[in-house]
């Protein structure tokens, strides 16, 4: 399902891979539950030219208690037109999707989705924990989860006509690695949502390919041959150890260059309001679009008219050097149109964050790379 898409872009690349860092208040990952075999059933959901196995397939009402999926793709499956719940669940052992909600209305809570993609964990790019599907106009709520140990994304909501609130949830990467790109939550090609009070830490790429993670990334627009997605809220999360803690990205096709993309300058929206965002690390070596040359920030922005505002930045991985690289910000306004940014404080005693944003000049022919 996952395959990274690679855009040349005329501005800071976009893609996304995870750390895992532990805070007090998350749930340490735990030994995989007890469970009898899966008996994998076909859903007719392709992805890489696979009819994709399920677990689980439409379960009705509400769907609790232990789920080993080793051996299929998908843990649960609910097709279009399905409206039912999964609450305190434990899922596991499937190596494309934990959840897959391919246009229902699914409310899923209280559990646990962990130890999806292969076995050992690869650069193959699938493996997502929680999956609203791009074109299924997929609606439903992400609550108080705990998703972890996933080989390339935690919660993603994609597509026109997708929407979900994703609150409360603790997602939890793999720590610095260099083999895969990994997403914490992601927004994209068109959807809505609101991400509110959730804790993504440790989102950190060591690799040569010339990305940067992200904690929270939204991203759209016909650089990416999909739909804007605009007016999402991120408000009140905790953004640990994150290569950059919130990843916008709205950008159009440059029309003298499609080779090129620009932010848009439809307006976006997008509101970033206070979040805790802190990486005390610097650890990405290419994002800025090539080996030696590391791109770290607590907020970047790509969009138009979108509000970053009182939140808490901090930590050596977004305090500028004097000569990049590495190329650090607290926020990053580089490339984008009529940001909106005031109020942003630091969120350390003795650090100096400004809540001004910072600007360079901008770059050329960065490569990026995201989940689609």
């Amino acid at each position: 399902m996952r395959r990274a898409c690679y855009i040349f872009a005329s501005l800071i690349p976009i893609a996304v891979v995870i750390i895992a860092v532990s805070l007090g208040f998350i749930k340490a990952p735990g030994a995989r539950a007890t469970a009898s075999a899966a008996v994998c059933t076909p859903t007719g959901f392709m992805r890489d030219g696979i009819d994709l196995t399920a677990a689980v397939i439409d379960p009705v009402g509400t769907y609790s208690g232990t789920l080993d999926a080793t051996g299929c793709n998908i843990g649960i499956y609910y097709s279009s037109g399905i409206t039912a719940a999964v609450n305190n669940a434990e899922i596991f052992g499937a190596n494309y999707f934990g959840i897959v909600n391919n246009g229902g209305n699914v409310t899923i809570s209280n559990s646990r989705i962990h130890d999806i993609g292969e076995s050992p964990f690869n650069g193959d790019q699938h493996g997502v924990g929680i999956y609203f599907a791009d074109g299924s106009s997929a609606k439903g709520s992400i609550t108080s989860n705990s998703v972890y140990r996933y080989q390339k994304g935690g919660i993603v909501v994609n597509g026109v006509g997708s929407s979900a609130t994703i609150k409360h949830n603790s997602v939890l990467g793999l720590g610095p690695v260099n083999f895969i790109a990994q997403n914490g939550i992601e927004v994209g090609d068109g959807a809505q949502a609101s991400v509110i009070n959730n804790a993504v830490t440790g989102n950190s790429y060591t690799g040569s390919e010339g990305v940067s993670s992200g904690g929270i990334l939204v991203f759209g627009g016909s650089c990416y041959a999909s739909a804007l997605t605009v007016k999402t809220s991120i408000s009140k999360n905790i953004l640990i150890g994150n290569d950059v803690g919130v990843f916008l990205s709205n950008l159009d096709v440059d029309p003298n260059n499609p080779n090129n993309c620009l932010p848009t300058t439809t307006a976006t929206k997008i509101t970033t309001s206070q979040n805790t965002i802190r990486n005390d690390s610097v650890n990405n070596t290419s994002g800025f679009g090539s080996p030696g040359s590391g791109y770290q920030a607590g907020v970047s922005d790509q969009g138009d008219f979108d509000q970053i505002s009182a939140n808490k930045i901090c930590g050596k991985g977004y305090t500028p050097v004097p000569t990049p690289p590495p190329y650090l910000y607290r926020i990053d306004v580089t490339a984008t149109n009529h940001a909106i940014v005031h109020s942003n404080t630091s969120c350390s005693k003795g650090d100096s964050t400004s809540s001004q944003a910072q600007t360079t000049t901008l770059r050329s022919e960065k490569q990026a790379a995201v989940f689609r």
